[in-house]
């Protein structure tokens, strides 16, 4: 019984299913592409596979692939031969897997490998596809190689980290201490859930690592998290405050999918957020400037369900222990509950340029 292998993977809060196949598909009649999409979708629906299903192959560009036009900008941008190869992580058999849809999943990889006979008789001379489902090609080679085994993403990067857990621990004890902190997180993840774009990267203690499209969604997240907690905790006279860093850069993704998780974000733009992170106080929500303009233009006299007015402030420039050049700081906060003032120095972090409020 013949085999399929494919990467199951979410990119940008979405998830495909990113089929490899020979070149030789380039030269199949666009209904015959059809129908083997179709086959292929059918094969990956049985195996209980959701996403989208792409289809993708060598070309002289680099890659190309038949997926359904929305999804060509984010595609472009990610997917490469280097990033298929290092995110194969499903193989299985299927009865249907014959004829020429067997040669095409046989050597996903070569280029110039020719179909035996069996298959010939469905093979035309090339013609432009057609449809919803249209071929596309990504990146040139030169761009494709330079990644390695890894792709880049741009990506607007959360940080958020639960202040003074262990006096939460002293106060109410381990037993009952961990239940509040269970039900912080619950409170996150529901947060997140009513999101468009975002996604949990990583939970490490009381922290969380969360990736989100846009610089607005983030913001707006950070937002309802720090409203939510307020009216859960406040109310019981628990101190539950969380600090929150944002920032904007460009990425490499992983998907090693090691320590649990499904993809993870390296660079030193990831540090930059959690340094960020780092420097702010509870209940308070900062970020760096591209962050706070394209959030700011976006929201800015929008008016948020249950939250007060919102308050934008800049506090100037920082020296951050292990990044180069110093990072202009902003905060966003609802009136009457964020700090809305500077972050103290500290020996991560010194204050260099006072701005006006």
């Amino acid at each position: 019984m013949n085999t399929i292998q494919v990467a199951h993977v979410k990119v940008q809060g979405s998830d495909f299913v990113f089929v490899p196949v020979s070149s030789q598909i380039k030269q199949v009649a666009p209904d015959v592409k059809q129908t083997l999409l179709k086959q292929i979708r059918d094969i990956c629906r049985v195996a209980g596979l959701g996403g989208e299903v792409v289809v993708a192959w060598p070309s002289e560009t680099g890659i190309s692939y038949m997926a359904d036009s929305r999804y060509h900008a984010v595609l472009s941008k990610t997917l490469t031969m280097a990033y298929l190869r290092g995110s194969l992580n499903k193989k299985f058999s299927s009865p249907t897997i014959t004829g020429l849809l067997a040669q095409l999943l046989a050597e996903p990889f070569a280029k110039n490998s020719p179909p035996s006979s069996g298959g010939a008789a469905a093979l035309r001379a090339p013609t432009q596809d057609t449809g919803g489902d249209a071929a596309h090609r990504s990146m040139p080679t030169m761009h494709a190689e330079s990644r390695s085994s890894s792709a880049t993403r741009v990506v607007t990067m959360l940080f958020t980290d639960l202040v003074g857990s262990t006096k939460l621990k002293q106060e109410f004890g381990d037993s009952e201490a961990v239940q509040h902190v269970r039900d912080h997180h619950d409170i996150v993840r529901r947060v997140l859930a009513s999101t468009a774009t975002g996604e949990e990267v990583s939970t490490s203690g009381d922290s969380f690592f969360i990736a989100f499209a846009t610089p607005s969604e983030a913001v707006t997240f950070a937002l309802n998290l720090q409203h939510q907690l307020v009216d859960k905790f406040s109310s019981e006279g628990i101190r539950m405050e969380d600090r929150v860093g944002i920032h904007v850069g460009e990425v490499y993704v992983d998907n090693a999918k090691v320590a649990g998780k499904t993809f993870d974000f390296n660079g030193i733009q990831v540090d930059t957020a959690s340094r960020i992170m780092s420097l702010a106080l509870g209940k308070q929500i900062l970020m760096s400037r591209f962050v706070y303009e394209n959030a700011f233009q976006m929201l800015n006299g929008y008016e948020f369900e249950s939250i007060n007015l919102v308050a934008w402030r800049n506090h100037g420039s920082y020296v951050v222990k292990g990044v180069k050049v110093p990072i202009e700081i902003f905060e966003v906060g609802e009136t009457g509950l964020a700090p809305l003032k500077p972050p103290p120095d500290s020996e991560k972090a010194k204050r260099l340029v006072s701005a006006a409020r």
